[in-house]
């Protein structure tokens, strides 16, 4: 990684005479999965070394610690998960499965000295800027504040899962638990399981235990595109060459990252381009023609929306699963859950030992991303700022009235590949702090102007994209959110916008040696009316 000098901090914490709290770090991040271990990386690296992350669980790894159910494995080639400074030659195969994405992590934070600078079962909860001070003051679970210059939201979009509010969950009297929260306890040979819920994780879930338990209903409610993953073992002798020859596995990453950029440039220029996603449409039928004997049962399999509306599945194993005796495909929809098990809305009443909910995760959603409250100035709240004007940060990264914070994984950042994308992020929000250290700046805010333009921006290009043009209304695709955009995928072809959060000016953001008075006064202001009324 390229280091540049030292980034002082702006506070002695000893010396100074502030009325306000003492920092308890110069820059605090929430969050130790692949976005919070890159930011602590990228911050030893430029020279500033207050900081902290914040973890509310005793290990770090985020989705891939929390995410342990059988199948588990990444869906893009290993060779391009990774970060980009730090290849893995040691990977066991293409698509490698969790376990060792979550030794990957571990690796980097012991490598790069990062695991001394993590704060464990520390929630947070709540967080709100000190306008007077400009400072933020970051509440945790366990009733302590923690205080910090700049705050950096770095938990990601699948920490919090879903389970659909069914009628009567309660009175089931099996196991049940969410593939998320996977139960190792619980044995499931020769039980009678249901997998409600079709998406990325039952297709892994779904051919790894089916040949385990005495049966398996798949309960659908809406079909997945499904490709062949070819998945490749690699040998000894392959992890010595990648190790020994560094620069042929960089190579070889590129070619994998060209194909990934090809394949969501596909969905964002959809306009232009339509018969890329229709030729995939015809090879997905085709495939799963191959693999489905039963002619119905193929039926039930197909989607009947376009490719790219949901991400992309891939499997050798998941569609010829249903070729099974034991496992069957339902999509007469869920009344509600008995205390046997499930009752399906043409009357029949399914009975099991378990039910496994592989129902995915808020993304979008109030709540998630960050999980907790963030109140800036003038008594907005990040949530429900989102949840009324609809998801908007400029660059994926920086919202007006909310000083001082920075988000790894904001509106319309992402892509196939998320190391990618957070690196990219993570250097700008690196960028912000070195500019207001140049600056001798302690408030830094992105320009309503320039969020606005951004924001405009990315509805003017989110016109060419298949999530407009295409057809998606029947997907249930966590792309979309409340409003009915596609909010989470860029817009862009990704290496644009890689070149544009990485080089784009800083004249986005006012930098001031402290809180402007105008800005205090605003906010004394809405405290006043907020107390009179």
């Amino acid at each position: 990684m390229d280091r540049e000098a030292p980034m002082a901090s702006n506070v002695d914490r000893k010396e100074s005479q502030q009325n306000y709290p003492v920092l308890d770090s110069e820059v605090m991040v929430v969050g130790t999965g692949v976005s919070g271990l890159y930011m602590g990386i990228r911050l030893l690296d430029q020279g500033l070394d207050d900081f902290s992350l914040l973890e509310a669980s005793d290990r770090l790894g985020g989705t891939w610690r929390d995410n342990t159910y059988p199948g588990i494995a990444v869906d893009i080639p290993s060779l391009s998960y990774s970060y980009t400074f730090e290849p893995n030659p040691n990977w066991s195969q293409l698509f490698s499965p969790g376990k060792e994405i979550y030794n990957y992590l571990n690796f980097c934070a012991d490598k790069y000295k990062i695991r001394d600078k993590i704060r464990f079962n520390s929630k947070v909860v709540r967080t709100e800027f000190i306008v007077e001070d400009g400072i933020w003051a970051v509440h945790l679970a366990n009733q302590t504040t923690l205080y910090c210059r700049y705050l950096v939201v770095a938990t990601g979009i699948l920490s919090q899962p879903v389970i659909p509010d069914f009628k009567g969950r309660s009175d089931f009297k099996g196991a049940s638990f969410h593939t998320n929260q996977w139960d190792h306890d619980f044995d499931l040979t020769d039980k009678k399981v249901a997998i409600i819920g079709t998406g990325a994780s039952a297709v892994q879930v779904v051919p790894a235990i089916a040949s385990k338990v005495k049966s398996l209903d798949v309960l659908q409610r809406t079909p997945v595109w499904v490709l062949p993953r070819t998945n490749v073992r690699f040998s000894k002798t392959i992890n010595a060459i990648f190790k020994r020859l560094p620069l042929l596995q960089w190579c070889v990453r590129q070619l994998i990252d060209t194909a990934l950029e090809l394949g969501m440039s596909a969905t964002v220029i959809y306009r232009y381009i339509p018969w890329m996603t229709k030729g995939i449409e015809i090879n997905g039928k085709k495939y799963l023609a191959s693999q489905v004997k039963d002619p119905e049962t193929r039926k039930k399999l197909t989607p009947d929306y376009d490719f790219g509306c949901k991400r992309m599945t891939m499997s050798s194993h998941y569609l010829r699963t249903f070729n099974r005796d034991n496992v069957h495909l339902l999509t007469e929809g869920i009344d509600r859950i008995t205390a046997k098990g499930i009752l399906t809305q043409d009357g029949v009443e399914h009975e099991y030992d378990a039910i496994v909910f592989a129902t995915g995760f808020k993304t979008q959603q109030r709540g998630n991303n960050p999980s907790f409250e963030v109140h800036g100035l003038e008594g907005e709240e990040l949530g429900a700022f989102w949840e009324q004007n609809r998801f908007q940060a400029f660059n994926g990264v920086s919202v007006p009235k909310f000083p001082n914070l920075f988000l790894t994984f904001g509106p319309y950042s992402g892509g196939l590949n998320w190391f990618t994308m957070i690196e990219a992020n993570g250097r700008y929000i690196v960028r912000c702090l070195k500019e207001a250290s140049q600056q001798k700046a302690t408030y830094v805010e992105v320009k309503q102007s320039f969020h606005d333009a951004y924001f405009a921006l990315m509805q003017k290009m989110s016109k060419n994209t298949l999530f407009v043009n295409g057809s998606c209304s029947t997907a249930n695709s966590y792309y979309f959110d409340r409003h009915g955009d596609a909010s989470l995928p860029t817009p862009f072809p990704p290496i644009w916008r890689w070149f544009r959060v990485r080089f784009s000016s800083l004249k986005s953001h006012r930098f001031e040696a402290q809180v402007p008075e105008e800005v205090k006064q605003t906010a004394a202001e809405h405290s006043q009316k907020r107390l009179a009324g």
